[in-house]
């Protein structure tokens, strides 16, 4: 799992730079950087990527890593700083009862077209499993057929 004592070992993995405790890394394609400043325990990240709270861009939670290494890894393979949004808030429904995910990423046309929810290695992996497996069998038992034939009818 990634926690503070072994993070700087995955940015330069990542091929981040180092300097005054300072790792960053430079985006060519889009002219930016992905920085992660040990000094002040905080993440920075482009500014045309949204941020909806702070608190993804602090050391205060293993799952914070993972999503900078989502981001570095989105990043990485093209998608642009303006079309990702971290921490979002939305609103389901008719009542005020909503989430938030860790990323969300929009295409050209302001659609969303993905949402990821990151999770730590362990404990919190395992859990969001079970959570999936859980919902998967409640859609399937809802998508059988309401009545059975009976044998020999």
């Amino acid at each position: 799992m990634i926690n503070k004592d072994n993070l700087k070992d995955l940015l330069f993995f990542l091929k981040f730079g180092e300097q005054a405790n300072v790792l960053s890394n430079h985006f060519t394609q889009g002219d930016f950087y992905l920085k992660v400043d040990f000094n002040n325990s905080k993440i920075i990240c482009p500014e045309a990527l949204k941020v909806g709270r702070e608190v993804t861009t602090n050391f205060s939670s293993p799952e914070n890593f993972v999503v900078l290494e989502c981001v570095h890894n989105l990043l990485e393979k093209g998608y642009k700083p303006e079309h990702i949004e971290l921490e979002p808030k939305w609103i389901l429904g008719h009542g005020a009862s909503g989430g938030r995910a860790d990323i969300f990423i929009k295409n050209q046309a302001e659609k969303l077209p993905l949402i990821i929810k990151c999770k730590t290695f362990g404990k919190e992996w395992k859990e969001m499993q079970a959570t999936f497996k859980s919902q998967r069998q409640q859609k399937n038992l809802r998508r059988r057929p309401k009545t059975q034939k009976l044998a020999g009818c």
